[in-house]
């Protein structure tokens, strides 16, 4: 049994929209726009105790638009162009079903980070940009970034700060943990 002490603190990460550009579809490295702002979030979690993971639905693979090994490809590459930037993404865990606990807003791609890491979701983050980024779990905070998809209803219920920029939820978070 563990003890409260060991567990982490996570920034859970929406990758299409969050650490890249959302074009619908993304699945090849060429594709990829990075976010203005995310090296910097990123660097912040790397270095101030926080695991980084994404949690991505990619329903393109249901759909037959490209395979999962593409979607295994694309977190490769975009991996090791972090890492040559000294930045670290401990883990990407993703949901090619439509119909799966796992796809978000259902909990489950968390669920299965927060166990396989010793998370302590009370402590951690969830940054995205859509409705579906607010997960249906007691726990982590919850950050979305407005600008891709309709954010009024999320705000209007106060289930989650709402945010113009990555660098804004940047500086929010900095006043949370430093």
């Amino acid at each position: 049994m563990n003890d409260q002490e060991n567990y982490k603190k996570a920034l859970f990460l929406d990758r299409d929209g969050i650490l890249n550009i959302d074009k619908a579809y993304v699945y090849r490295f060429e594709d990829i726009q990075w976010v203005d702002g995310i090296f910097e979030l990123i660097h912040f979690a790397n270095t101030h105790g926080l695991l980084v993971i994404v949690l991505t639905n990619q329903s393109g693979v249901a759909q037959g638009k490209y395979q999962e090994a593409d979607v295994i490809a694309l977190h490769n590459e975009m991996k090791k162009f972090l890492e040559a930037r000294n930045l670290r993404v401990d883990d990407w865990v993703y949901c090619t079903e439509y119909d799966s606990d796992r796809r978000k807003p259902r909990p489950g791609m968390m669920i299965e980070a927060r166990d396989k890491h010793n998370i302590d979701l009370s402590q951690s983050y969830m940054i995205g940009d859509k409705a579906s980024d607010l997960l249906d779990i007691v726990g982590p905070k919850t950050f979305l970034l407005r600008g891709n998809y309709p954010l009024d209803e999320i705000e209007k219920n106060k289930k989650a700060e709402i945010f113009s920029s990555l660098k804004d939820i940047l500086e929010r978070l900095k006043k949370e943990i430093n």
